[in-house]
């Protein structure tokens, strides 16, 4: 526990740096243009035929005419659009994710090597294809069982444990090898993930705990609401903040773990030397 106290605490220090600042805005600001382009494009060429689709959804489930029914005709459609607009803050994240994944944990670990292991060895073990494979296939994962496990929180808010346990185990699972693929070989890439398993869950549990609260605020309120287009805006930025940090954490205890596994292996080695003697 100590080991993740130390290294939440680096990621910390590391988040007030203006270079850790620019690995956030910048896949950031992408994505948010990104998907602007791409959600005008959609509704410019099929922004008719999407808002007939949705009145008609509306209508078939539309209620009488007396206040209170127009009141939850009113509530509907507004459901409607704010899950068109969860949707696209969901697919903003992802491609924010996924970018910094794949172009940012580079800079992240060497920022993390320079500042705390300047003599760690790179050994370079597992390369971007597989950072890009690993990333690509956990984050659909990710957004599978989120999607699914959505309803759960029907029976009496089971769905924010399993979405808390599906956050954190892909945490853990992309964000152990990105940061080890410079400086680990396969070999202690599989000893690490293994010896620290749990360890690694419990970072990435925590990480996800610290981000539920922020969204909890703001989407859980009226103002939150009301203000959806800088609630998204804010979400997103949340979102990155939180992905770098997690970045920053993972990358401080796996390189450390990195750094003290390959202590051990020294030492064990210089003991058969001296055996052999």
């Amino acid at each position: 526990m100590n080991k993740i106290v130390q290294a939440l605490s680096r990621a910390a220090m590391m988040m007030l740096t203006p270079r850790v600042w620019a690995l956030i805005w910048r896949p950031a600001l992408i994505a948010l243009l990104g998907w602007v382009i791409i959600g005008g494009a959609i509704w410019w060429g099929f922004g008719e035929d999407i808002f007939i689709w949705l009145t008609a959804v509306q209508n078939r489930w539309a209620f009488g005419e007396s206040w209170m029914n127009q009141a939850l005709n009113w509530a509907m459609q507004g459901g409607l659009w704010l899950g068109v607009g969860l949707l696209w803050i969901l697919l903003v994240v992802l491609s924010s994710m996924l970018l910094i994944s794949v172009f940012g944990m580079s800079r992240i670990n060497r920022a993390v090597a320079e500042r705390f292991f300047p003599t760690l060895q790179a050994k370079g073990g597992l390369t971007t294809w597989h950072s890009i494979k690993n990333t690509t296939a956990w984050t659909f994962w990710f957004a599978f069982f989120w999607i699914i496990s959505t309803p759960a929180y029907l029976l009496a808010g089971l769905g924010a444990v399993i979405q808390t346990g599906v956050m954190a185990r892909y945490n853990q699972k992309v964000f152990a090898l990105d940061a080890l693929a410079e400086h680990a070989d396969a070999h202690e890439y599989a000893v690490i993930t293994q010896e620290r398993n749990g360890a690694l869950f419990v970072l990435g549990l925590v990480i996800t705990l610290m981000g539920a609260l922020p969204t909890f605020v703001w989407m859980g309120s009226i103002i939150g609401v009301v203000l959806l287009p800088l609630t998204a805006v804010f979400s997103v930025l949340t979102f990155t903040a939180l992905f770098t940090f997690c970045g920053l954490a993972y990358s401080c205890y796996c390189l450390q773990a990195l750094h003290d596994h390959r202590a051990v292996q020294h030492e064990l080695l210089l003991q058969s030397v001296l055996k052999d003697n």
